[in-house]
């Protein structure tokens, strides 16, 4: 067998929890590999080397199955598996028989080739929370057993695949990241089915998600937020620029696009609609929970450019003639509540009531348990129209340094609230509102 390169596994960007490169009798790269000859015990050429069979998904380093051998006289390459190895380095491969089985290779599901599938592809680096393209891969061989290490995204390893050996060795330093940290795509590999959970992005923050997606193409941003769970994909739409989340949700299954759409917030599941074909919007609010879906179909009655077409429906209203503990009591038994409660409004009746005033969360929880909300409630409210214009709307947030504004129709019926985010939408130019965290988006 030959020596293993131990100098590349300092690289930048490698770390390898479990396995440790120090634990391999070689290591070498892929580029060094295929294309060399494929030898008998007696030392005849067999064949050559085209390709090495991972599954991908089921470790953090995947295993090595077998070989694809291209082999003169035959024109399709065929199958050796990996226990008929017995070295594999730079200089080719020995097996430990001369029989082969010369019927074509097939590939079954969960097979993924690496110099067909995984070179030249758009992988995700999670630790470095950014989207990378393999150049090269490391294997390393731990007694019997090869597995892949890492992912090689240096110049060097593209130059590898098209210079000879002498040209760079030496002179250029490979970036490796290990394949521990990397998460590969299904969709890069339609022809066979692969089951990728995608469960070290899902551990990311949205943000962080969201600028993932925007950097790949769609089939595998796609994959990304269908194998999320439905409030994580939420938070990551949300996040993503309006033309990117509805081309997105646009591309995915009606049914996983409604299940997203019923976890946003009611107003952004109505912008993202409202940019959608009329034909295909219907269609993903007939898909979408009935009360869940007329909330957003409201809201998309009206104009974009209003008090209402800014407004969520994603508030907290209780009756006046609740006490303080009682209103406390029923916040902690909803099962949803909106992700930022900046206040509580105080409607005259439990359905369909009217505004007559507001409490502020921290004036809630230090209030006399007994006493009554419309005894502590702030009768004197500002509020918007639901015609009103949205930079007046904006205008009015910004004037009295409020974190959310209610807004109603003519006979004061509570219809919603526009939040800070929204009213900032409006006063500041785009690129100033991605530079503000999401409590002021």
């Amino acid at each position: 067998m030959l020596p293993g390169d131990e100098g590349d596994q300092a690289n930048e960007g490698y770390t390898m929890p479990a396995v440790t490169t120090r634990d391999a009798t070689v290591l070498f790269y892929l580029s060094e590999v295929v294309g060399t000859p494929v030898t008998s015990p007696s030392g005849e050429r067999l064949g050559t080397l085209r390709d090495l069979i991972v599954q991908v998904g089921t470790e953090p380093f995947p295993k090595v199955k077998g070989l694809v051998v291209a082999v003169g006289g035959i024109s399709m390459p065929i199958y050796v598996p990996w226990d008929a190895v017995e070295s594999i380095g730079r200089f080719g491969v020995k097996l430990l028989t001369s029989r082969l089985d010369l019927r074509p290779f097939e590939r079954r599901d969960g097979e993924v080739l690496l110099a067909r599938d995984i070179l030249d592809k758009q992988i995700v680096d999670v630790a470095g929370r950014r989207v990378v393209r393999v150049n090269d891969a490391q294997l390393a061989l731990y007694g019997r057993t090869l597995r892949l290490v890492a992912a090689d995204v240096s110049t060097a390893g593209f130059l590898a695949r098209v210079l000879p050996r002498w040209m760079i060795e030496g002179r250029l330093t490979r970036k490796l990241i290990s394949w521990s940290q990397v998460e590969f795509f299904a969709s890069e590999v339609p022809q066979v089915k692969l089951a990728i959970p995608h469960d070290k992005i899902a551990r990311l923050h949205p943000a962080d998600i969201a600028q993932l997606v925007e950097e790949l193409a769609y089939p595998q941003a796609s994959e990304v937020l269908t194998s999320l769970n439905e409030p994580l994909a939420a938070d990551t739409v949300e996040e993503l620029e309006p033309s990117l989340s509805t081309a997105i949700i646009s591309s995915l299954p009606p049914e996983d696009a409604a299940d997203i759409l019923e976890e946003m917030d009611p107003d952004d599941a109505a912008d993202l609609l409202g940019e959608l074909p009329a034909e295909q919007a219907e269609g993903l609010l007939k898909e979408m929970q009935a009360d869940e879906a007329a909330q957003v179909q409201q809201l998309l009655t009206y104009p974009e450019d209003s008090a209402g077409g800014m407004m969520t429906t994603d508030f907290v209203a209780m009756p006046e003639y609740l006490t303080a503990r009682q209103a406390i009591g029923r916040l902690r038994q909803q099962k949803e509540l909106p992700d930022q409660i900046y206040y509580i409004y105080v409607v005259d009746h439990e359905i369909d009531g009217h505004l007559v005033g507001i409490i502020s969360l921290r004036h809630l929880v230090t209030a006399p348990p007994d006493s009554r909300l419309r005894e502590i409630m702030i009768r004197d409210i500002i509020k918007a129209h639901v015609n009103d214009p949205a930079d007046e709307v904006a205008r009015t947030i910004a004037h009295y340094n409020l974190l959310a504004l209610p807004v109603v129709d003519e006979s004061d019926h509570l219809l919603g609230v526009v939040t800070v985010d929204d009213a900032i939408d409006v006063i500041l130019p785009e690129e100033w509102q991605r530079r503000l965290p999401k409590i002021f988006r």
